[in-house]
């Protein structure tokens, strides 16, 4: 007997930890087939991503990157859309999970035509609000217009905060959720590592993962770190940094501070392990960044280091504590100067076991999509 379930992922897996985290999970469960439809990635990867497991079946399906021109892309939008939807009718399963509004067009045309049976379950990486789907791509304005059909009768309807759901359901009033979920965006629990015992100097820093000016606390963040004199040093993994942030950053010629190159997610425990904190730098430009919990909040403390975050990040302010490592503190990025450093990175004498976990997390989306 074929496959019963197909995840639809309109975006490369290797920019989406959640996704990876899933495959991964379900290639530990021995009756687990599935089908996974995604893009390639255009953009450069450290590694691809593959699926070590015969019975879970990738497509990897056209391009997706807002950098192709746009004929370009509308081909491989017609691509993707077009073989998913084949690939749901030759398959015939009974349980469809897509990520994000833009995979959801062959769902609720197999679901509308071909199966009316079909169990629909949807999650959301990110919060978009009507405002942004009205200005953004006319595409996936269309798109969600048809999906809000598949709400009543979804079987799962997720959010990664309950920030987010709550915004969700009220946007889409008076349409209701049968089964609303949180589903953070936990790393693995083979991730766990004890904090580190003892402060050394340099205090040592790290941020993983995109970076600019116009969105983050680079420009703050790097001129403090010069200002320590010594006291802190910061590294920076990033595959995808803006020009002008890569020209800053190497403008200042400092060898406090290092932009070092991207780095893929499995192996982010061996490069971060002898760190002591961990930062995220987003200024709260947009409500998704403003009502979130960064993937790499709950990644830092998994591996014991302590997290510093803007304190305009309202998503994340459940999460304090500075009374047990690893801590979790919010920072007023454009008041550094009056933070003492030494104070801040001192070790505590207990530590706990952060109950952060990503098995833990989609086991209940598992258990209604019966794998």
């Amino acid at each position: 007997m074929g496959p019963k379930v197909v995840i639809v992922h309109f975006a490369p897996i290797e920019f989406y930890p959640p996704i990876q985290n899933l495959i991964r999970t379900l290639e530990q469960r021995k009756k687990a087939k599935v089908i996974i439809i995604a893009t390639k990635p255009i953009a450069k990867v450290v590694r691809p991503f593959v699926v070590n497991i015969d019975r879970i079946k990738l497509f990897r399906i056209g391009k997706s990157s807002a950098t192709l021109q746009p004929i370009v892309r509308y081909f491989n939008y017609v691509l993707f859309f077009a073989s998913s939807l084949l690939i749901m009718i030759w398959y015939r399963p009974t349980r469809i999970l897509y990520f994000e509004t833009i995979s959801s067009w062959p769902v609720y045309i197999y679901c509308r035509f071909f199966n009316t049976s079909c169990n629909v379950l949807i999650h959301y990486h990110e919060y978009t609000s009507p405002q942004e789907y009205d200005s953004g791509m006319v595409l996936t304005k269309y798109f969600h217009s048809l999906e809000k059909k598949h709400y009543n009768r979804a079987l799962w309807v997720s959010h990664t905060n309950e920030f987010r759901m709550n915004m969700f359901l009220k946007d889409i009033q008076p349409i209701s959720i049968l089964n609303p979920q949180i589903v953070p965006n936990y790393p693995p629990r083979s991730w766990y590592m004890k904090p580190n015992r003892d402060l050394r100097i340099p205090i040592k820093i790290v941020y993983v993962g995109a970076l600019s000016l116009s969105t983050m606390y680079t420009c703050e963040f790097a001129n403090w770190v010069l200002a320590q004199q010594g006291k802190v040093q910061w590294d920076i993994f990033s595959v995808n940094c803006t020009a002008d942030a890569r020209d800053f950053l190497i403008d200042l010629n400092s060898d406090l501070i290092t932009l070092k190159g991207g780095i893929d997610y499995a192996d982010i425990p061996i490069n971060l392990k002898h760190y002591d904190i961990g930062i995220v730098l987003y200024k709260g430009v947009l409500l998704n960044h403003i009502f979130s919990v960064s993937n790499k909040l709950f990644e830092y403390l998994a591996l014991g280091l302590d997290v510093w975050f803007p304190i305009e990040i309202r998503g994340s302010l459940h999460l304090l504590n500075e009374q047990v490592s690893p801590k979790v503190i919010a920072v007023n990025f454009l008041d550094m100067m009056n933070y003492d450093v030494m104070r801040m990175a001192e070790k505590t004498k207990e530590h706990i076991k952060p109950a952060i976990f990503c098995e833990d997390a989609i086991e209940p989306l598992l258990t209604c999509i019966k794998l």
